[in-house]
């Protein structure tokens, strides 16, 4: 018994005399690191960065963190509207062919004065790397005029409504940048955001500190944030569930391993837009009334509850639905089975079951010379049960064909849903579960009746590029969008808007049904509320503070 005393004695004498070996070594006292739970930091990760130049950087994840350093003229908020950042004041001038814009009074990390050729030159080296994710939005710039340090004007070589919503790229360092590598991370460390970089160690971690001359009132409680690199978004995640990790952007498949009672969700509208198609090649589809007897027969809010498990948010239109410019008060056609099979009736069917828009006299509108005897009662409902009966016959003749990516199960559950909607208004159909690429060569082969589809909507609030897609020629839907791409202010934007909308749903030219949802879970350590949207998940951090 005596023995083991001593033997434990010496051992944690030794384990002593190990410890202070790794603390002072060569005599330098090491600072260990705070674990992630206890930090006075937020703490967030990254993937492996090619380059830290916001402008050639392509990893969304390394991006929004870009986007805490790097401020914009003007920048998307929590609602997808485009509001000033940068910019102190503008004008829209020459009939919205340019605008001219004052800056605030801007200092660059360094201390030095951010100007207006900072501007230009960020233009230019877009247009330089044509590989940029913001190689689009300045397309439509033809040039660019320094007017002094703080005003410029930029001229478009198009009129385009939405002009100033594609200034929403980051402004770089002209001093930093010109004439040196512009990957090069040694000469990507200043910034203009409200957060600095203060250590960036490759392939390890950035710290970043808040910004104390920041052009913008920050919050007494803003936190400096540490950011560690990880491999891919699966560390990400995982390193939230370990706790060494504040906040990350999650995927929905994810969203079930994290506990309400240790996790905080923000769940946020994303740009996922899904939507289903007609064949306008089809002539049945060339009927509003066919197209009115469709929509009123699917259930959204079934496809909300099953098809997306609850997990989207409804819509009537091609539009983020908490845009400035999207009309909550114009309502897609309501989901009715009598309502459907009343359309039905007003079908102008032919011989093969298409359809005839223009036929008066066609055989589903049979009218007898009895018909014109408004006492005779009996033809009148003989004739009734007659077009009814003619009018199931034809419609158990057609057999619509709805495509669907298969390796989308929330796309594929909905597709179902519609299929069972359409045969209880006696629609037969049949579903052809696709891969990304066969889905890709039937719509453009036309080769479907029906399609469910999804589309990225734009950062920029422009529809046309869906309108112009769903195949329906129209030349008053042309005049709308042709009017709406040469508006020159907000209110006749809305107004144009609210014109399309109303004219997309009266006429039933396609049908909307979603966005999805997205998602950021955070340390129930972190106290207050961000903003997320799909452009800038970090979004009012600096509204965050750490649970005392």
């Amino acid at each position: 018994m005596k023995k083991i005393k001593i033997m434990t004695i010496i051992l944690v004498i030794i384990a002593s005399l190990v410890g202070c070996s790794i603390e002072e070594q060569d005599g330098e006292v090491l600072e260990s690191k705070p674990s992630a739970i206890t930090s006075k930091t937020i703490n967030l990760t990254m993937m492996q960065p090619e380059t830290i130049n916001p402008i050639t950087n392509k990893n969304k994840s390394v991006g929004y963190i870009m986007n805490l350093i790097y401020d914009s003229l003007f920048t998307i908020d929590e609602n997808y509207n485009t509001v000033p950042q940068l910019v102190e004041e503008y004008k829209i001038e020459n009939s919205g062919t340019s605008i001219n814009i004052k800056l605030k009074d801007i200092k660059w990390h360094d201390g030095t004065i951010l100007t207006s050729n900072d501007v230009k030159f960020t233009i230019d080296l877009i247009n330089q790397n044509i590989d940029s994710p913001y190689s689009e939005l300045v397309d439509n710039i033809s040039s660019i005029s320094i007017i002094n340090d703080k005003e410029f004007s930029i001229s478009f070589k198009e009129k385009y409504a939405f002009s100033i919503d594609t200034l929403i790229f980051p402004i770089v360092s002209e001093k930093h940048l010109d004439s040196n590598n512009i990957n090069n991370y040694k000469n990507n460390l200043i910034g203009n955001g409200a957060y600095k970089i203060k250590t960036y160690e490759e392939r390890k971690n950035l710290s970043l500190i808040i910004n104390d001359s920041y052009y913008d009132e920050l919050p007494s409680t803003a936190k400096n944030i540490n950011v560690e690199i990880v491999p891919d978004e699966e560390a990400q995640v995982s390193m939230v569930i370990s706790l060494d990790s504040d906040i990350a952007k999650i995927s929905l498949d994810d969203l079930s391993k994290f506990y309400e009672k240790e996790f905080k969700t923000t769940t946020y509208e994303g740009r996922d837009y899904e939507c289903l198609l007609f064949n306008y090649n089809n002539e049945i589809f060339k009927d509003i009334n066919f197209r009115k007897a469709i929509i009123s027969s699917i259930n959204k809010n079934q496809i909300l509850e099953e098809g997306y498990i609850n997990n989207a948010t409804l819509i009537n239109f091609p539009l983020n639905s908490t845009s400035k410019y999207y009309d909550k008060d114009i309502k897609s056609l309501e989901y009715s089975k009598e309502n459907a099979k009343k359309y039905l009736l007003e079908v102008n069917f032919d011989i093969d079951g298409n359809t005839e828009k223009d036929d008066k006299e066609s055989d589903l509108k049979i009218k007898t010379k009895e018909d014109s005897i408004d006492n005779n009662i009996i033809n009148t409902q003989n004739n009734k049960k007659d077009k009814q009966k003619e009018i199931n016959d034809k419609i158990s003749k057609l057999n619509l064909k709805i495509i669907v990516n298969k390796d989308n199960p929330e796309r594929m559950k909905s597709a179902y849903i519609i299929s069972d909607n359409l045969k209880d208004i006696g629609i037969k159909n049949t579903i052809v579960e696709l891969s990304s690429k066969e889905m890709d060569n039937a719509l453009n082969e036309k080769n479907y009746d029906l399609a469910l589809v999804g589309w990225e909507l734009s950062l920029v609030p422009d529809a046309t590029n869906i309108i112009e897609n769903i195949g329906y020629k129209d030349e008053k839907l042309n005049n709308y969008v042709n009017s709406l791409k040469n508006a020159t202010t907000k209110s006749q934007i809305a107004d144009i808007y609210k014109s399309i909308q109303k004219y997309v749903n009266e006429n039933a030219l396609f049908m909307s049904l979603v966005i999805r949802n997205e998602y950021i879970v955070s340390n129930r350590r972190i106290e207050g509320e961000i903003s997320p949207n799909s452009f800038d998940i970090y979004e009012g951090i600096t509204n965050l503070d750490i649970v005392k």
